[in-house]
């Protein structure tokens, strides 16, 4: 009988290093895990305790997943310290992800601020895979300094076949490209009114300010998808830590929620 607690194992067969204090783990799972884009894993390490992470890699890959973690608490800063080889548990995919069927053959425009970019990459990585069923494309991506930009090698990847536009707060000597808030580059960019879908995931403060500069420009809550980041312990809806003012659980309703069903103090 499935018990969702108990974890499947993983072996890690490859770490990447993104940035300061940020790494990427490669996990071969035993068995399948098949997932939706904008779904989350529980990564426990044994002994220590488990945390959630988006699944960062694309869908098509079953037998594998990579999940990007930032060095923050007792559990992130212990996996930090593990080495390929090394075993881990893992639990899901949980939640719920981005609704594909309604994203065909629309224009999307993908928002990501950090470390949110790792909620948005399985959705990417969907549409760069199968990028004939979506219309034009674009991600927008805002860090804090060059240095912190993610996922390198992704966004390399991405570029040949979406429209990759990225701003940093605080340029360094040899950056040329854009500077300013990440709200900045839905001015530099045409997007059309209609048959539209926005993706955010980002800092809380980052997505309100990408949420109300949407409906400034005249877009309308039910264009607009979130990927919330809370402090999911369960997974499941069990333990109450992750739930919204309106009743529904990031872990099991969301973490994706269209804007319209979310009360706007959620939204953040």
């Amino acid at each position: 009988m499935y018990n969702p607690y108990i974890p499947k194992l993983a072996r890690i067969i490859g770490v990447v290093e993104e940035a300061c204090g940020v790494k990427t783990f490669k996990l071969e799972v035993n068995g399948e895990l098949k997932f939706s884009p904008g779904q989350f894993v529980m990564v426990s390490a044994f002994g220590v305790g488990e945390a959630p992470f988006a699944i960062a890699s694309s869908p098509s890959r079953t037998s594998e997943v990579e999940v990007s973690i930032r060095a923050v608490g007792n559990v992130t800063r212990y996996l930090h310290r593990m080495k390929v080889g090394e075993i881990v548990g893992v639990r899901g995919p949980l939640g719920k992800g981005f609704p594909l069927e309604e994203f065909k053959n629309r224009n999307i425009v993908v928002v990501a601020g950090g470390t949110g970019l790792f909620g948005v990459s399985s959705l990417i990585w969907h549409i760069y895979e199968n990028r004939e069923e979506y219309g034009e494309v674009h991600l927008l991506y805002g860090v804090r300094k060059p240095a912190f930009i993610l996922r390198r090698a992704d966004i390399e990847e991405w570029d040949k076949k979406i429209s990759v536009h990225i701003t940093v707060d605080i340029p360094e000597p040899g950056w040329s490209g854009h500077v300013g808030l990440v709200t900045t580059l839905l001015d530099k960019i045409e997007i059309p009114k209609e048959n539209i879908v926005f993706a955010v995931c980002g800092p809380p403060l980052m997505m309100k300010a990408v949420y109300l500069k949407l409906l400034k420009l005249g877009y309308r809550p039910n264009q607009i998808y979130v990927s919330l980041e809370r402090n999911m312990k369960c997974g499941i809806g069990k333990c109450g830590r992750c739930l919204l003012s309106n009743g529904l659980y990031v872990c099991k309703d969301g973490p994706v929620f269209r804007c319209d069903k979310l009360p706007e103090r959620d939204i953040e």
